[in-house]
């Protein structure tokens, strides 16, 4: 009996191979051929789930997101707001060397852009996907006149660290990493803003 395979997992794995294939090759490179032979499988497997090249650069980014949606569910399940604040931001930073991998494809692609549709819808859904995590996850947190300056802070924050983790995965290891999330969330006074928030309400943090 052949071995059943998980949807999800499947559809993560050639979301992975489309955005190595993105950043070694550039757009003309990824076609149903070529993402099948990355997966080392035939293009029916590309094609049970994405019908054309063109499917590939918009569906991969959607379904992107909603893998997104799922994974952070299962990492905050029983985590109060402050907990799920620093969870996600823990989740937006590479820790492991496939992390890393995967944030050096994504940056590599930037200098793809305006060159194919796909990749500026990529980076278009990517970067409204995470601020408005960021923001749903700061509203309950901090004060509401404090949330847009905070998801500016730490969406330049989590982004220079990624990029630091790629130029220099030796110096930024995933103790570092987190060293400076944690650091953050301790100098902007997240956490004890939230469990004022919860009481009588307070002062907003300082940034």
């Amino acid at each position: 009996m052949p071995r059943q395979v998980d949807p999800i997992e499947r559809r993560r794995q050639i979301t992975s191979a489309a955005i190595n294939i993105l950043a070694t090759g550039g757009a003309s490179a990824l076609t149903l051929k070529s993402l099948a032979e990355e997966l080392g499988g035939s293009i029916t497997l590309v094609t049970h789930f994405f019908a054309s090249r063109e499917d590939i650069f918009t569906a991969v980014v959607d379904d992107l997101a909603e893998s997104y949606d799922s994974e952070l569910q299962a990492l905050e399940a029983g985590a109060d707001a402050a907990g799920r604040l620093k969870i996600l931001l823990e989740w937006m930073v590479p820790l492991s060397p496939q992390d890393v991998d995967q944030e050096s494809g994504r940056i590599a692609l930037i200098s793809q852009r305006h060159t194919h549709q796909g990749i500026d819808h990529f980076f278009e859904v990517m970067e409204n996907r995470v601020r408005g995590l960021l923001s749903s996850h700061l509203e309950p947190v901090v004060p509401e006149r404090d949330v847009p300056q905070l998801v500016d802070y730490l969406r330049a924050l989590t982004n220079g660290l990624a990029l630091s983790a790629v130029e220099h995965p030796e110096i930024w290891t995933k103790e570092r990493v987190l060293g400076v999330i944690h650091r953050s969330i301790e100098a902007l006074g997240l956490e004890e803003t939230a469990a004022e928030l919860q009481g009588a309400g307070a002062a907003s943090p300082a940034l």
